[in-house]
């Protein structure tokens, strides 16, 4: 580095400081040599004009990239630049090709996220920010293109960061070239990498500067195919420092594995007898036994875990930690002098404690083992003779025993992870990365420094002969005349160090030869070889030390122990014990060598073999092309944010960066690209920026040098290159000129400030005077206007005086005569009132005397009417009574007798008919079975007899008992039964003869107002009679032949079913045990359910009739009561009667005690209000009760059934299995005949015969029945269609007459019903309480008499009475006549009920009412009764509903159940189902194959479909009837298909356009998918055929045209499916409400309803439509994303053109130079991205794709954009410009422009995409930075951006037109504390957008944009319209 000779005072300069290294500063003076400086810190400093280096003040803030792009190449300038990145997180940095990283002591993973890989893919070296995936990538690269090897050197000091640089660097070489893997198979980069755990923590310590340092070199080969993936690895390791197992200085460690094995778990502590690390003199020479923030017991743990994973067994392990184990008790053993002279033995117990445990781990002999260590045997020529050694020898040999086991541990270890990697042999090309510990100097330097920084010298002569060439390539590369440029090489060094035969390593080795030599001797030998060689000298103050001028400094080393470490005796006692040891770990390190057969000592050189492993490693990096990083540590405290100055520049000397630098600036260190240099020293001559002279670049930059009067520079292809210290010279120039126009700048500014000032100081002065004289005028107009108020003030004030007095007199006037006026008027209003209240209160008097006397004479005119209606009322309703308690009780017996018949009859004969199914399949499987089961029942019985003896002789003294109980408790109940029989067939008879005579009355009227109407329904039905029977006939006889051809056929399929069975018993002999087995469990637990069921029955049994007795007591006690208050009632009327005799009427009392009488009736209203409420709720809860029990049982029935029909499936189900069987037998035997007849009509046969027959009745039957005997016909039949395909003509018979009965019946009951009605609507007048007839006859005799009242002495309170006791007693028997009411008579009931009136006999009427004391309490005892009854009333509720619960809850378990089986039936009958579809196939085929062998078709069959779907024919059973004729219909039509789909797909792979704006193709093949019914079939191919369709279409790929309109078509048909498609109905669950057989029915039956008029049909769709939709709509989504990335694709090109557009030059001068003819114009490319956006539009409006695609497509598209532009912002530093932002800025406008223009809809949100690019483009070009603050920034300019973006671009920020600064370092200060807290929270973020490839929409968004009623008026395709296989499209 040259000082500069220009230094002029004012210019900006670097001076060194002893703090800081370098400070900048100001000159203030220069004095020939001495250049005083004003630095930034406050200090002035004078310097030598040598010292003195010039700054340069247009350094941007940020740094630059590559440092040899800096004005200034010198240590102060490289130092600034790091410094300033390294503030900005910006921790890699170029100096030329070699990348420079600063270890930033944090995680920053948004630096090596993959898509910061993806970035560098590709990008060519130095085109993006510097990183190691660049060198990473330009490496691969080059070994791709040119086909030579490469290597990455990774070098730096302790804590550094090599490692982690280097797993980067394979990270990035395993992304471009690793292999597709499988699931469980792990990358050779894995594996490397998992191997790293092992490695370090047998080669990594702690030492000064870091706590994981390598202590050897490892050089990762990762090799690769011709095809550039990685086929394997290997890794060498170079140069371990074994002499630390042995000697550690303090504050260092050993190698991490000693400390990890004694922390270990404490059974493996135990098992190697370890203990604290303390204890063991290897690893107590040092203080430090822990690391901060390192647990070692887990360390350990994670190693054995990479152990495991790297392919290391758990023996091998266990060998390996023995080995560890034993050196550390080797280090434990401590020699002694012996007994003999010069002989050594171990020290104390310890020592052979230790020594016994080491051998005991090494598994060999103790004794073998001491000795090795104490002795040594000599060979000679004619013996050999046994040395012992002395202590000192033997703790030396002890040493190398340690070193040479662990050093041949390391080595296995490193072979082991290389087989686990799997090299590959074949390869030929390979990037190898060298991990290698760099240049070290400490306070202490011994035999490990010199051999490391040995190597860093021969790395560095490697290095500077890389830059000097890199350097020459570049001046060949620009054309430039050179000449050959000396640079300092470190050859001397080299020579000085490894010279032969006068090297230090050869002195070293020769003075290790001689037993004598010590260190002292050792050092003389340097000082008399070396003492005028330059690079060696002796220090001062020490006789033994030397120091060595290396090119990173000078290093001095002590020689104390040079010559210990550099000995590595192969000692053949220590080969042959370890060789001989029993474990076969240890054996293996120490294989037997020829070599060394004699047992001698052989002494090697740890130097010389160093040099030989770094002479390969030089030669394996000479053959391939290097790269360099050199990492660097910032700081020594290993903490984030501290950047020490000294430190960092001993490690840039160290590294060689400084190397560089003065090879660069021995030739031409300043080099500038021509634009920089016109841009930057234009000023030096401005006529090149006239648009006059058209300079181009070149020659503008020579025009300034030769203006500048400069020498030795050169002019290249594209820059300029300076020589040292012409720069300087030009900045001079650049300032004086700068300086000058500075002066005369500031000369015209102060002329203008001062004119300025005069101007305004004129301009106030004439203000002022203007406002003085205003202000005087305004003043004396104010006083004018002051005397003109005051005299109008005066003038109303003097008029309002006058005129308040005034006003005052006049309302004191007025008020006076007010009051006088008021006073008169008042007394003679009150005068007035007076007379008129008199004569009101006179009127009313008048008026209440007279009301009164006519309401008293009312009054008694209602009672009397009152009680004589009540009279007649109730004659009239006992008559009813009577008459309707006998012929409802006979009708409702009949009814109940005529249900139990029928229900009855039709368990008899589905009991029949099972029983004769059962006794049928058991007699054949019985008849085998017999004997043995006649041997296990004998067995049996005999074991049975014994056991039951005893139980029988119990039970039968407990039935003895039982029965005479019985028979004595069932006569009496028989007698008292009898008796009330009797009495109530008495009763009844009386009431019947009075009831018929009322009843003949009214039958003879309805009588003949029904002849009328049964003349008209007599003549109908006689008509219906008639065409019924016709009907009948025919159906016969077409039922008679059907069923002649059924049995024949069904002979047929007997003595086929005959085959069957005998084969089908053979099989089920094993079932049949099982079955056996099973039913002999059954009957015994059905024996003791039975048993169960008749004690739980008489236990109920005996319960009723202690009930029924308990009632009869309380019925006589009722009885009793009665008759008393009967006779109590007989005798007040007698005493009534005579005191009304004695007593003259018009003396009588009228009332006593009014209020507690009418309190006590009011109550028991109220009672008995409550009780009739209370019994409707008893009616209600019953009913409810019946309901839900009848429910139950039907559930129950159909439980039954379906168990039955389940039973018969499986039967079916194996009949078919086997018939299948037997089929494909059949198939293999040879066709022997053929069939005559046509196959149609065969099809046709067989189809109807496998069709069920039923009877005509059953067929034909009425719609209108009976619900019960509706349901109980439904349920025969189906079980009859169920168990036989044929009906015999018995059961038809039996069913003809009864359907018959049935529908008369039913139409006699149609004709009835208004008859019916209108009787009951004229009768409900004048009978109002016949409602009492629906109450039961009860069987007791008090209830069965007619009530006895008397007429004259009946009372209304014994009325109520009764009647409530009445209704009590027979609550329970009034639920079926309730049931059975009519509503209207209920209706009329509850009228008549709620308006009943007191009964008063006639004596009563005529007398007034006289109530006395017992009356009343009759009333209180009436009301406590009625208490009773409510409270019973209420107990009665509870439990009918608990009762109800229950019922409810086993009818929901009985559901359960039914649903349960009829899923199960449903599955069942679908495996049937396609057991006979399977079954009917192979019959067609082998039709088919016999009719092809007789005749050849007129027309080609065809082809078997993919799926094996053929034309199907029901054969199965009757419960498919309504499915048959569906399937024959499809079956007919698919035979058609398959040429009707070769048509249909030929014409939908053309363009068929469109119609009304909507594909033809898709509506034309969703019409003919409809029509054909393939959404309903469960096997099609025509699926299959058009997705290959489909497939095919989108092979071209690129034709965006053709995508659209597939993508039209794809979508539009997917909308369709969606809105028609429904999910099939076998898959739902069927209603609990309807019956068994419509569910089942209903479930098989697909329903399609007209949507839109007819557009659209919803069908019930089978798995083959339901999996073409799925797959269509993958086919949306896959056309949609072609679609998208062929328009990214189209963009790239112009986006990166966008990206990478040279800025434009200041003038106008330089638009014709040639490095912009390459590009378009910027106007141009924005342009084309209008264009190619508008173009993309447009295809896809012709092709009327949906708008919500086009949306979502043009909003990804605008992201992706955004994406590309926003990323070049903050990866490119000459994109982050004020110009640049301008340019984006303009581009943005012409896309905001484009989409204000197009269709919202089609849109969208787009333009919200390009928020992030708008916002930093926004910020890029605004001014004045410096004063915005971060709130600002972050909530009003860039809120969408992070606070890692903003940093970014604030840090990036250059502005290239104005030279203004970014923001404040306020502002960047408080950024970068924010990005600190946010690393730490979640462990940082990738500042980079990723762009969005995931498929926004949903099918239902494709439905929402389309509607129905858009598709009524599109026409099919025109080319089938005329096919007549497609007429249906003109439907």
């Amino acid at each position: 580095m040259v000082a500069p000779s220009s230094i002029l005072v004012g210019s900006h300069v670097w001076v060194e400081d002893p703090d800081v290294a370098w400070i900048d500063g100001e000159v203030k003076e220069v004095k020939g040599e001495e250049i005083t400086v004003d630095s930034t810190s406050g200090k002035t400093i004078v310097a030598k004009r040598s010292n003195v280096y010039p700054k340069d003040p247009e350094f941007p803030s940020c740094g630059v990239d590559d440092m040899t792009r800096l004005a200034y190449l010198h240590e102060p300038g490289v130092l600034q630049n790091l410094k300033c990145r390294y503030d900005i997180n910006e921790i890699y940095t170029y100096t030329g090709n070699i990348l420079i990283a600063v270890n930033p002591f944090r995680r920053l993973p948004h630096l090596y996220s993959s898509h910061m890989m993806e970035q560098y893919k590709g990008a060519a070296f130095g085109e993006l920010s510097p990183h190691p995936f660049a060198v990473a990538d330009a490496s691969y690269r080059h070994m791709i293109n040119e086909g030579i090897s490469q290597s990455i050197l990774v070098s730096g000091e302790s804590g550094a960061g090599k490692t982690e640089s280097t797993k980067m660097l394979m990270r990035y070489l395993a992304y471009m070239g690793g292999r597709v893997s499988k699931a469980e198979e792990r990358s050779v980069e894995q594996k490397v990498l998992e191997s790293n755990p092992v490695l370090e923590a047998f080669g990594n310590a702690k030492t000064v500067r870091n706590n994981n340092s390598s202590r050897f070199g490892k050089f990762v080969e990762i090799q690769f195919d011709p095809r550039g993936q990685i086929s394997g690895a290997a890794i060498r390791t170079y140069l371990l420092e074994r002499s630390r197992v042995c000697q550690v200085s303090d504050p260092e460690r050993n190698y991490h594995c000693f400390y990890m094995l004694c922390a270990a778990p404490p059974e493996e502590v135990e098992k190697y007898k370890l203990g604290n690390p303390r204890t063991f003199h290897y690893l107590n020479q040092s203080n430090c036994y822990e690391l901060d923030g390192v647990d070692s017991c887990k360390e350990y743990l994670l190693t054995k875990r990479a152990m495991d994973v790297v392919g290391i067994s758990q023996g091998e392990q266990d060998g390996i930690f023995r080995v560890v184990a034993a050196i550390l008790h080797l280090g434990n053993i401590e020699f002694k002098k012996g007994q003999e002279i010069d002989s050594a033995e171990p020290k104390d117990d310890k020592s052979r404690f230790h020594l016994k445990t080491a051998a005991e781990l090494l598994m060999c002999n103790e004794k073998a083992l001491e000795d090795s260590l104490c002795k040594r045997v000599m060979v000679t020529r004619d013996e050999s003779i046994t040395k012992s050694l002395d202590p000192v020898s033997a703790a030396l040999s002890r040493d190398a025993l340690a070193k040479i086991v662990y050093s041949k541990l390391f080595d296995w270890l490193v072979d082991k992870i290389n087989v686990s990697i799997s090299q590959d042999p074949e390869s030929k090309s390979l990037i190898g990365v060298l991990d290698i510990y760099g240049f070290e100097s400490f306070k202490t330097n011994s035999f490990e420094q010199f051999c490391i920084n040995l190597t860093n010298e021969k790395l560095q002569q490697h290095f500077n002969q890389h830059v000097f060439k890199m350097e020459q390539e570049e001046y060949k590369k620009e054309e430039i005349d050179w000449s050959y440029i000396e640079f300092i090489d470190n050859q001397d060094i080299l020579d000085l160090i490894e010279k032969k035969p006068g090297g230090i390593i050869a002195l070293l080795d020769e003075a290790c030869m001689f037993p004598r030599s010590t260190h002292e001797t050792f050092a003389q030998k340097l000082y008399q070889t070396f003492k005028d060689n330059k690079r060696f000298s002796k220090p001062k103050l020490s006789r033994t030390d030397f120091t060595i001028c290396h090119y990173a400094g000078d290093v001095t080393y002590q020689t104390e122990l040079f010559l210990d470490k550099n000995k590595d005796y192969v000692v053949s006692e220590h080969q042959a014990l370890l060789n001989a040891s029993e474990c076969s770990f240890v054996s293996s390190l120490f294989p037997p060598s020829p070599e060394e057969s004699s047992k001698t000592t052989k002494f090697s050189s740890i130097g010389s073999s160093f040099k030989q492993q770094l002479q390969a490693l030089l030669e394996t990096l000479s053959a391939t092309e290097p790269h360099y990083i050199r990492c660097v540590k910032p700081n020594n405290a290993l903490k984030p944010g501290i950047f020490e100055n000294q430190n960092v520049l001993q490690q840039l000397r160290c590294g060689g960066v400084m190397e560089a630098i003065r090879i660069s600036c021995a030739g031409f260190p300043s080099r500038k690209s021509f634009r920089e240099f016109v841009a930057r020293f234009s000023l030096l001559a401005p006529e090149v920026l006239s648009k006059r002279n058209n300079y181009t670049e070149v020659t503008a930059s020579k025009k300034i040098l030769e203006k500048s009067k400069l020498s030795g520079y050169q002019i290249g292809k594209t820059k300029v290159f300076l020589r040292a210290g012409q720069m300087a010279e030009l900045d001079a120039l650049r300032t004086e000129i700068l300086g000058r126009s500075a002066s005369l700048i500031q000369r015209k500014v102060r002329t203008y400030l001062c004119r300025k000032r005069f101007i305004l100081l004129r301009l106030s002065a004439i203000q002022i005077q203007a406002l003085c004289r205003g202000q005087v005028a305004r003043h004396q107009y104010e006083e004018m206007r002051r005397e003109a108020a005051a005299l109008n003030i005066q003038k109303h004030l003097r008029k309002f005086l006058a005129r308040k007095a005034y006003k005052n007199l006049y309302f004191s006037a007025v008020s006076i005569q007010t009051g006088m006026r008021g006073m008169i008027a008042r007394s003679e209003l009150l005068s007035r009132k007076q007379t008129r209240a008199a004569t009101v209160i006179q009127s009313h008097c008048r008026r209440f005397l007279a009301n009164r006397r006519y309401l008293r004479l009312k009054k008694a005119a209602i009672t009397t009417q009152c009680a004589w209606r009540a009279r007649v009322a109730r004659k009239e309703l006992r008559k009813l009574r009577m008459a309707a308690r006998e012929t409802g009780a006979l009708q409702e017996a009949k009814t109940k007798l005529e249900k139990e018949v029928e229900e009855l009859t039709w368990r008899l004969q589905l009991e029949k008919r099972t029983r004769v199914d059962l006794e049928e399949s058991k007699k054949q499987e019985s008849a085998r079975f017999e004997s043995t089961l006649q041997k296990m029942q004998l067995e049996f019985e005999e074991s049975k007899k014994k056991e039951s003896a005893r139980f029988e002789s119990n039970l039968q003294k407990k039935e003895l008992e039982f029965e005479e109980s019985k028979k004595q408790e069932s006569e009496r109940f028989e007698s008292t039964l009898h008796k009330m029989q009797l009495e109530f067939e008495e009763s009844k008879k009386q009431e019947s003869e009075r009831f018929e005579s009322t009843f003949h009355k009214m039958q003879l009227e309805f009588e003949e107002s029904k002849k009328q109407e049964s003349a008209r329904f007599e003549s109908t039905t006689q008509k219906m009679q008639l065409e019924f029977e016709e009907s009948k006939k025919q159906e016969r006889a077409r039922f008679e032949s059907t069923l002649h051809r059924k049995e024949l056929q069904f002979q047929q399929l007997q003595f086929e079913l005959q085959k069957l069975q005998l084969e089908f018993e053979e099989s089920k002999k094993q079932e049949r045990e099982t079955l056996e087995s099973t039913l002999h469990k059954k009957e015994l637990e059905f024996q003791e359910s039975k048993k169960q069921e008749r004690a739980t029955f008489e236990s109920t049994l005996y319960k009723k009739e202690l009930e029924f007795q308990e009632l009869q007591v309380e019925f006589q006690k009722m009885q009793l009561e009665l008759e008393k208050t009967k006779e109590l009632l007989i005798k007040e009327r007698e005493a009534a009667k005579k005191i009304a005799e004695q007593v003259p009427a018009v003396q009588e009392i009228p009332v006593i005690d009014d209020e507690l009488v009418n309190k006590l009736t009011a109550e028991n209203e109220q009672l008995k209000a409550l009780g009739s409420s209370l019994e409707q709720k008893i009616n209600e809860t019953e009913r409810k009760y019946e309901e839900t029990n009848k429910l139950s049982e039907e559930r129950l029935k159909q439980g039954l059934e379906a168990e039955s029909k389940i039973v018969e499936l499986k039967t079916e189900m194996q009949r078919l299995e086997k018939k299948i069987l037997d089929m494909g037998a059949e198939d293999q035997k040879p066709q022997q005949q053929a069939i005559p007849s046509a196959p149609s009509k065969n099809m046709s046969e067989v189809t109807s015969a496998e069709i069920p027959v039923v009877d005509d009745e059953s067929m034909n039957k009425p719609t209108v029945i009976e619900d019960e005997s509706m349901n109980k016909h439904t349920v025969i039949e189906d079980e009859s269609m169920n168990k036989h395909t044929v009906i015999d003509d018995e059961s038809m018979n039996k069913l003809t007459p009864e359907n018959e009965q049935l529908k008369i019946l039913d139409m006699g009951a149609e004709d009835q019903k208004p008859q019916q009605q209108a009787m009951l609507s004229s009768l409900s007048t004048t009978i109002s309480e016949v409602t009492s007839a629906e109450i039961p006859v009860i069987e007791n005799e008090s209830m069965n008499k007619p009530t006895v009242n008397d007429d004259e002495s009946m009372n209304k309170l014994t009325a109520e009475k009764e009647q409530l006791k009445i209704l009590d007693m027979g609550a329970e028997d009034q639920k079926p006549q309730q049931l059975a009411m009519p509503s209207s008579l209920s209706t009329t009931m509850s009228e008549v009920t709620s308006a009943e009136i007191p009964v008063i006999d006639n004596e009563s009427m005529n007398k007034p009412t006289v109530i006395d004391d017992g009356s009343i309490n009759r009333l209180i005892a009436e009301n406590e009764q009625l208490k009773a009854l409510v409270s019973t009333l209420e107990q009665k509720i509870n439990e009918t509903e608990r009762k109800y619960e229950e019922t409810k809850k086993l009818s929901d378990e009985r559901l359960k159940q039914t649903l349960e089986a009829e899923s199960k039936i449903i599955e069942l009958k679908t495996t049937v189902q396609r057991l006979e579809e399977k079954i009917l196939d192979m019959e067609t085929d082998q039709k088919s194959q016999q009719q092809a062998l007789l005749s050849t078709p007129s027309r080609k069959m065809p082809e078997p479909l993919e799926n094996g779907h053929h034309a199907q024919l029901s054969s199965g059973p009757s419960t498919r009837l309504g499915r048959e004729d569906s399937k024959l219909r499809r079956s007919q039509t698919e035979k058609q298909q398959p040429e009707s789909v070769d048509d249909l797909l030929k014409c939908v792979a053309q363009n068929l356009g469109f119609s009304q704006e909507k594909p033809v193709a898709a509506f034309t093949i969703y019409k003919c998918l409809l029509h054909w019914k393939s959404f309903e079939a469960e096997k099609t191919s025509v699926f299959d055929r058009l997705i290959e369709v489909m497939g095919s279409a989108l092979e071209d790929q690129d034709n965006n045209d053709h995508m659209a309109y597939w993508l039209s078509n794809t979508s539009s048909l997917l909308f369709l499916l969606q809105r028609s498609l429904k999910a099939s109905g076998s898959m739902q669950k069927p209603p609990a409400g309807a019956s068994f057989f419509a569910r089942m029915t209903k479930s098989f039956r697909s329903s399609s309803a007209n949507l839109q008029a007819g557009v659209l049909s919803q069908v019930e769709a089978k798995y083959p439509a339901l999996l073409f939709k799925q797959q269509l709509s993958a086919y949306v989504e896959k056309i949609y994303g072609i679609i998208r990335d062929n328009l990214k694709k189209n963009l790239s090109p112009l986006i990166s053109g966008c990206i990478q557009v040279p800025r434009i030059s200041k003038g106008a001068a330089f638009q014709k130079c040639e490095g912009l003819q390459g590009y378009h114009s910027p106007a141009g490319l924005w342009q084309s991205i209008i264009e190619c956006l508008n173009k993309m539009m447009g295809t896809l409006k012709d092709n009327f794709v949906p708008p919500i695609l086009v949306q979502n497509i043009f909003t990804q598209t605008f992201a992706y954009i955004n994406v590309q532009l926003f990323n070049s912002l903050l990866l490119r530093r000459e994109c982050c410009t004020f110009s640049n932002g301008e340019y984006v800025k303009s581009g943005l406008a012409e896309l905001e422009l484009w989409c204000a223009e197009a269709d919202v809809e089609y849109v969208g949100p787009s333009w919200d995409e390009l928020k992030h690019t708008r916002q930093a483009v926004g910020f890029l070009v605004i001014n004045q930075k410096s004063k915005i603050s971060f709130d600002e920034i972050s909530k009003d300019l860039c809120s969408a951006l992070s606070v890692q973006q903003l940093y970014r671009v604030c840090t990036l920020y250059r502005d290239d037109n104005y030279n203004t600064q970014s923001v404040s370092p306020d502002v960047l200060a408080h950024m970068k504390e924010l990005m600190s807290d946010d690393t730490e929270d979640d462990g940082g973020s990738s500042f980079l957008l990723e762009d969005d490839i995931s498929i926004p929409f949903t099918m239902e968004d494709i439905s929402n944009c389309h509607q129905v009623k858009e598709f009524a008026s599109v026409r099919p395709a025109e080319e089938l319209m005329t096919d007549p296989a497609f007429q249906f499209l003109q439907d």
